[in-house]
């Protein structure tokens, strides 16, 4: 048996014992009859089997004793109308609609193992598979305490079987297999090292700035040649003004060809602020720009367009 949860107030524990007792899982709460150093109190603890300690965490979050909670204070989050849930932190970086544009770039494949790169609590890599359960997800972020949100998120969603979380960092991973994928999709750090003042929150500050981390955007890159198949797709979303790089890095190796780019525009007649760019490992096809899609209305509403993709997961449009 393994802790999951710990608290001085025995009416606290009581209710948790309550709640989880309506879930089948083994589970007791133990008074220790010790004193917790700092405090007059004696601690009880929440025991369950190792099996099943992410079950009870994710049951635990979302029912709000957030006890030894990875982040701080956790929040329950909707993506996809409602279709997928997420437990994330109150604190730093969240998942934004950014995640449900790179997931419906991805292509779906009857059987298709996918790779999430970057996956912070899974919500792009779950929002595919609110689209399809016919395919398998792997994500891996360098951040534990993510990784520990994205497991839970996988049960939340009863999609745990098809999903494995992995803590590591790109540039020396050996966990995960390589030429095993038929896509990688990403959402790497916007901000290049050395031209932003980083977030002094260290969640946000990894996604947003490759300081951070050390990974540079060729880092991120050369990754993802290295876990897809042969033909394999990359699919990328980023900020429009280093679209430039992007197509270098992605080019200059000759890793990848065959490049989709999809502009995203905050508003009809704007400059785009975000692409999508999908590539093919090593096949080189011409470069195609796409019409792309405009997300608000002058009112500030969803576009039609953008309504189905972030209501309905509906698929873009990259033939």
């Amino acid at each position: 048996m393994i802790e999951v949860f710990r608290t001085t107030n025995a009416v606290e524990a009581a209710l948790v014992k309550s709640y989880l007792g309506g879930a089948d899982l083994p589970h007791f709460v133990i008074d220790e009859g010790t004193v917790i150093t700092g405090s007059p109190h004696a601690s009880f603890r929440v025991m369950t089997l190792e099996a099943d300690a992410t079950i009870v965490r994710a049951l635990l979050n979302k029912a709000g004793f957030f006890g030894e909670a990875p982040a701080g204070e956790i929040i329950e989050t909707t993506l996809l109308h409602g279709r997928v849930e997420l437990l994330q932190p109150k604190i730093g970086f969240h998942a934004s609609i950014d995640s449900v544009f790179l997931a419906a770039a991805v292509p779906i494949v009857e059987k298709a193992h996918i790779l999430d790169v970057g996956c912070g609590v899974g919500s792009a890599g779950l929002c595919v598979l609110a689209r399809t359960r016919d395919m398998r997800l792997t994500g891996i972020d360098i951040q534990p305490e993510l990784i520990e949100l994205a497991k839970q998120n996988a049960v939340l969603n009863e999609i745990e079987s098809l999903c494995r979380f992995v803590h590591g960092d790109i540039r020396t991973e050996t966990d995960i297999v390589d030429n095993a994928f038929s896509s990688v999709l990403m959402n790497p750090p916007y901000q290049e090292g050395g031209t932003h003042t980083p977030s002094p929150t260290r969640n946000k500050a990894l996604s947003h700035g490759e300081e951070a981390s050390g990974a540079t955007l060729e880092d991120w890159v050369k990754y993802a040649h290295r876990k897809l198949k042969q033909a394999g797709t990359l699919v990328m979303i980023h900020r429009a003004d280093r679209m430039s790089e992007i197509v270098a890095v992605l080019e200059r190796r000759r890793w990848f060809g065959s490049l989709v780019i999809y502009p995203l525009f905050s508003r009809a007649g704007d400059d785009a602020k975000r692409v999508i760019i999908t590539a093919r490992k090593e096949r080189f096809a011409p470069m195609a720009l796409k019409t792309g899609m405009v997300i608000h209305e002058a009112d500030g509403k969803y576009t039609e367009a953008a309504q189905r993709v972030l209501s309905a997961a509906e698929a873009l449009d990259f033939g």
